[in-house]
């Protein structure tokens, strides 16, 4: 025959299974650290916990990949500096070689020199970072020029591709974040391509034909200006960067503090609260242990 409790011992166990689930639970937390270690602890807030965690490591990905943007950046932008340099000692030798008091001798010595700095010039044009041309565009692993002296131009045509790379920001929006060569250095446009205005300079020179000199000299100014804009641009991407890498942290620390709000015990509380339950079970344990068990036999004798 299988007895059925009395109300007072089904109130007792009901009471003793909370206070175990309550000491699991607090046990698991002192243990982990985490309030929410599956979605039944939070069921109303996994949702909104899953979402900080994955906007986490959206940001972290973009983080990754503006650090990884801003070495090949920083790298453009320092090589563009040094040919803005080189490119103001070409204009500084065009002009002494262009005054009427050079000899023969003299403007084929100057000559030579822009010849070394047009050579300067592609291997800024040919720059490495981190295994990657970073002005070859989409084609990073092409060196942009193949310098040949015997041809015509030297330097060839461009090798590389467009540089169409974007970086995103972590609020969504995109920038690009390179040039190619061929816009920097040998532009289509005549106007603008430095390179070239450099060899028709050289080739002047060697002529010594003092209008061809002439000619020769007057593209330089826009071509100067021409290559502060691509040192500009290079400027700009390293604030956009800066500022989107700044960004990506104040973010992040929102979103963990918003996480761990969620998902962290109170290591204090938890520690409390164990104590507490056990106690309240020990004591619990205690009277009913004390409690007598008379049968009706008992009241009969």
């Amino acid at each position: 025959m299988i007895r059925s409790l009395d109300a007072a011992s089904n109130r007792f166990l009901d009471g003793l299974r909370d206070l175990n689930r309550r000491m699991e639970r607090a046990q698991r937390e002192v243990a982990g650290g985490k309030r929410v270690a599956t979605p039944s602890d939070a069921p109303d807030q996994v949702v909104s916990l899953m979402s900080a965690k994955a906007d986490l490591a959206r940001l972290e990905q973009i983080q990754a990949n503006l650090g990884r943007f801003k070495t090949e950046v920083d790298g453009a932008e320092g090589v563009l500096q040094q040919a803005v340099k080189l490119f103001d000692r070409v204009r500084t030798l065009g002009m002494t070689g262009a005054s009427g008091i050079q000899t023969e001798t003299t403007r084929r010595g100057i000559a030579d020199e822009i010849q070394s700095l047009i050579e300067r010039m592609v291997g800024i044009a040919n720059t490495q970072v981190d295994g990657r041309y970073v002005f070859a565009g989409d084609a990073d692993q092409t060196p942009p020029f193949r310098l040949d002296w015997t041809a015509t131009p030297p330097w060839g045509a461009y090798q590389g591709a467009a540089a169409t790379r974007e970086a995103i920001h972590p609020t969504g929006v995109t920038f690009r974040v390179s040039l190619d060569a061929e816009w920097i250095f040998a532009n289509p446009d005549p106007a603008l391509n430095v390179l070239a205005g450099m060899e028709a300079l050289r080739q002047a020179l060697l002529s010594g034909d003092e209008q061809a000199m002439r000619d020769a000299l007057a593209p330089l100014g826009n071509l100067a200006a021409h290559l502060n804009a691509a040192l500009m641009f290079y400027g700009n991407v390293q604030t956009q960067i800066a500022e989107g890498l700044e960004t990506a942290s104040a973010m992040k620390l929102r979103l963990q503090t918003q996480a761990a709000s969620i998902e962290d015990a109170d290591l204090t509380e938890s520690i409390v609260e164990l104590q507490q339950v056990r106690f309240t079970q020990e004591a619990a344990l205690q009277v009913r242990a004390a409690v007598p068990r008379r049968t009706l036999f008992d009241y009969l004798a």
